[in-house]
């Protein structure tokens, strides 16, 4: 008798640790999905590709900027970084085609929209992924006749606020069109 319990233990342990690894294989499917997307276009020279690395903003973080308050926002939040990368291409793109093929590769992976806009001639969406209440993926498309522009951000617990604000201060590329959340008053 002793030895069935040992195997149904076993066998739950077992369960449980297969059940871990799909999830653990479907977050890096999620990330590896999208890495994979930049670096099929990272190549291409007609693309702009930039890459910030979590160490840039945490180095960033502890510039001084004046206010006190503004200071400590920047530093809590831009420490949590993790990762940055921007692809965009203005001349020549087939934007709709590449707006469309990017949020596939999000559909179904825990994004939710957080907004989306239409803008003359572009569309542009907003989805994050969030954990306890934080958000830890920000992942922004733009698509328009003519032009495309993909934004991802992963850290732990992301302050889009910040973040934007503090790339109007410095001029760093790639978040012009976080205003869009700075307007709603998005965080």
């Amino acid at each position: 008798m002793l030895k069935i319990i040992s195997q149904k233990s076993n066998m739950k342990k077992l369960v449980l640790t297969m059940v871990m690894a799909v999830f653990a294989l479907g977050a890096n499917a999620q990330d590896d999905a999208i890495s994979k997307y930049f670096s099929k276009y990272a190549s291409d020279e007609s693309f702009t590709h930039i890459n910030f690395s979590g160490k840039m903003f945490q180095m960033i973080s502890k510039i001084e900027y004046g206010d006190a308050d503004e200071q400590k926002m920047i530093e809590e939040s831009l420490g949590k970084i993790k990762r940055v990368q921007v692809l965009g291409k203005e001349k020549g793109a087939d934007g709709r085609k590449m707006y469309t093929e990017a949020i596939k590769l999000v559909e179904g992976k825990g994004f939710e929209e957080l907004m989306s806009v239409r803008d003359d001639d572009k569309d542009i969406r907003f989805l994050i992924k969030e954990k306890n209440n934080k958000i830890n993926e920000l992942f922004m498309v733009m698509g328009g006749d003519s032009e495309f522009g993909l934004l991802s951000i992963v850290g732990d617990g992301i302050d889009l606020n910040a973040l934007y604000k503090l790339s109007k201060k410095i001029g760093m590329q790639g978040f012009e069109e976080l205003e869009f959340l700075d307007q709603q008053g998005g965080n």
